[in-house]
């Protein structure tokens, strides 16, 4: 996302920019939702119905064994947009996992002491 882009994503959600998005990837996965539901891949009302099923699933394990490890809420919207996306056969699960890794940092060598 650009930084205009983000600029403006902040001012109308009303909030800090500095407080949109805690990490690069989130701001990514948030252009991404945002630019397929645009482009009239599926309707921004689609994925936020899946989002808030996501939040909640995750609220009810939380309650249930009392864990926090469900997630934050990037990663809850994460999941979303990945159901949204296969279920609407934009890629597939296979192809998503694919460009996943290909995105990830290359692994640094192992520090060996000579």
């Amino acid at each position: 996302m650009s930084e205009f882009g983000l600029s403006e994503l902040a001012r109308q959600l009303g909030c800090d920019e500095a407080s949109v998005f805690s990490a690069p990837w989130e701001a990514r996965a948030f252009a991404i939702a945002l630019g397929l539901s645009q482009a009239g891949l599926f309707a921004w009302d689609e994925f936020r119905v899946r989002l808030i099923a996501e939040v909640g699933a995750s609220d009810r394990i939380r309650e249930r064994d009392g864990t926090n490890r469900q997630g934050e809420y990037y990663e809850h919207f994460l999941r979303a947009l990945e159901a949204v996306v296969t279920e609407k056969g934009i890629a597939t699960r296979s192809e998503l996992i694919t460009k996943i890794a290909e995105l990830q940092p290359p692994v640094a060598p192992h520090a060996h002491e000579h």
